[in-house]
């Protein structure tokens, strides 16, 4: 088994001077672009290897995720079985590909599938600015990307996130619009069918994607407009029915499948409408005023942000020239705008939104770079300068490595220690395991589905977290509950857990977000279901069935009165 726990100080370090070299390699060497961009590539790999080893919960988006998947393993019909709210069906499916190859569904499994989405990126990024600059400009403007991911410590943006899938169809999205500018024909009704075709998975991966992609959408289209004139009639009409065709295809196929399954209502009040729902109290002007306030929460992000700034000043001191992509900025600050709505839409201060701007910026620090005097690019002042501009926040981490090698720990994100660690089963976990066992469904009330990932229990009911059936208008809280109560009448798990508390996240009052605030449900649980403890603060229920005597443990308190019929 890969280890790095022996020397984790020396890994980092090792790999942050190679990549020093390949920065430097990357200003003064002309040629090999791609093969200085696979180098860069395979050190972000590097630094991401040690994360599959943690096999723990970094960010509860994971454990929601995997739940999912692990549901659709057994129950593969969504929104029937699974409604993963603002994570979209195509990512549980995504999610549950290893489960389908025969391997459990863990942290670990989750992280190397978000790993591909990421080299996706990387890769489809890196091709477009190719097409668009050429690859010498394509390199460059890759590695304050390429760095980013490899050093950042942020759980938001080391964890599996549900925006990795999205982001990576909209990365091949860009690549094939790159593509047909590059060729500067907009009517080839092959590349404009597959261009709205990987569009419109991007909705159904997670729909905050969709400003984004549609921009590219909207750019090939008023390209294929303004070649009206130079292609006859029916060349024009069938290249647009290309996009159109493609673009349609796959959301046909989903209402088909939702219409036969019968929860096609489901897809429209649960996902369509749940998420443009989905915001904070003060409204779009209000998030968009305190949006300089959320990024200072994120120091990695504001630190990828120097080398953009070091452009913008580099371009207006030494190069006023648009040259001939200034139809190729209006791309850029177009999807610079789309993915800046929806990061800022939600009002939602989740720093792993912020992920949607690294393509929109890579792109922009392409082009500026591509606008900069050739001289200036290549002499020895520059690539100093783009060495301190990417990795200047990273070598802020180089005196915590040192002192790990003096054997002075000293606190941080430890993570970094890169020991393995395996999935461990809490309290609760085993406690559910002496009454149920993995494939049957486990119901938890609250939100801790890390629960399911432990037990390897798919859902009892299609929300893994009860937001929505507790917080939000009372008309949406209604609909929620009314299928939460359907869903588990339906299901009638072995085990059903009330895990609000010190467990939950967000959902910590018992007084306030309990089950037993849900009539209902309450009266369907005391129905069919025996108390049979307090389990590391989260209640137990058994089905009158399966309850039989729990062994106790140290942080067991078991109410005696209700253990036996």
């Amino acid at each position: 088994m890969l280890q790095f726990n022996t020397a984790p100080s020396w890994y980092w370090l090792g790999v942050f001077f190679l990549f020093i070299g390949v920065v430097w390699l990357s200003v003064r060497w002309r040629t090999n672009n791609r093969l200085l961009f696979g180098l860069g590539l395979g050190l972000l790999v590097l630094m991401r290897l040690p994360l599959l080893l943690v096999n723990i919960e970094l960010n509860p988006d994971e454990s929601q995720l995997l739940s999912q998947a692990l549901t659709l393993l057994y129950h593969p019909v969504y929104w029937k079985s699974v409604d993963g709210a603002t994570m979209g069906p195509l990512s549980c499916y995504f999610a549950a590909i290893p489960g389908h190859l025969g391997l459990p569904l863990t942290y670990s499994s989750l992280r190397v599938m978000a790993l591909l989405c990421l080299v996706v990126s990387m890769v489809s990024t890196y091709f477009s600015i190719e097409n668009f600059f050429g690859g010498r400009v394509a390199q460059l403007a890759l590695v304050p990307s390429l760095a980013f991911f490899a050093f950042t410590t942020q759980i938001d943006y080391v964890h599996a996130t549900n925006e990795q899938l999205s982001l990576a169809l909209i990365g091949l999205a860009t690549w094939q619009y790159s593509r047909m500018w590059a060729r500067q024909t907009f009517t080839s009704v092959g590349n404009l069918f597959w261009l709205g075709f990987v569009s419109s998975l991007v909705p159904f991966a997670k729909l905050q994607g969709t400003p984004t992609v549609l921009v590219l959408v909207v750019f090939a289209f008023i390209g294929l407009i303004r070649q009206y004139s130079q292609t006859n009639s029916v060349e024009f009409w069938r290249a647009l029915a290309g996009l159109f065709m493609g673009g349609l295809l796959f959301p046909a196929l989903v209402v088909g499948l939702t219409l036969y399954f019968g929860v096609f209502i489901d897809l429209i009040q649960f996902y369509i409408i749940g998420n443009f729902a989905y915001s904070n109290e003060g409204g779009f002007a209000q998030s968009m005023v305190h949006f300089p306030t959320f990024l200072s929460k994120t120091t990695d992000f504001a630190g990828f942000l120097l080398p953009t700034a070091g452009l913008v000043v580099a371009w207006s001191l030494w190069s006023r020239s648009f040259r001939s992509q200034g139809g190729l900025l209006k791309l850029i600050l177009a999807l610079l705008v789309a993915s800046g709505y929806a990061v800022i839409k939600p009002g939602n201060e989740f720093t792993h939104y912020l992920l949607y701007l690294i393509l929109p910026i890579t792109l922009l620090n392409a082009w500026l770079i591509a606008n900069l005097p050739a001289s200036m690019t290549a002499s020895i002042g520059a690539a100093a300068c783009w060495i301190l501009l990417v990795l200047l926040p990273s070598s802020f981490k180089i005196p915590w490595h040192i002192n790990l090698l003096r054997h002075q720990p000293v606190d941080g994100n430890r993570i970094e220690r890169y020991a393995r660690i395996p999935l461990r089963l809490s309290s609760t976990a085993q406690a559910v395991l002496k009454l149920a066992q993995p494939g049957e469904d486990l119901v938890v009330w609250g939100w801790a589905p890390r629960y399911n990932v432990e037990t390897q229990m798919p859902q009892g009911v299609s929300d893994n977290h009860t937001i929505r059936c507790v917080m939000g208008t009372d008309s949406s809280q209604r609909i929620h509950r009314a299928r939460y109560l359907r869903n588990i009448q339906a299901s009638r798990p072995p085990v059903f857990l009330d895990a609000v508390g010190p467990n939950s996240t967000w959902l910590n009052d018992r007084s306030a977000y309990g089950y037993e605030n849900f009539p209902e449900l309450k009266q369907f649980i005391d129905q069919h279901y025996q108390y049979v403890g307090d389990i590391a603060h989260t209640r137990l229920y058994a089905r009158l069935d399966r309850l039989k005597s729990l062994p106790l443990t140290s942080d067991t308190h078991v109410d005696q009165k209700r253990t036996h019929l």
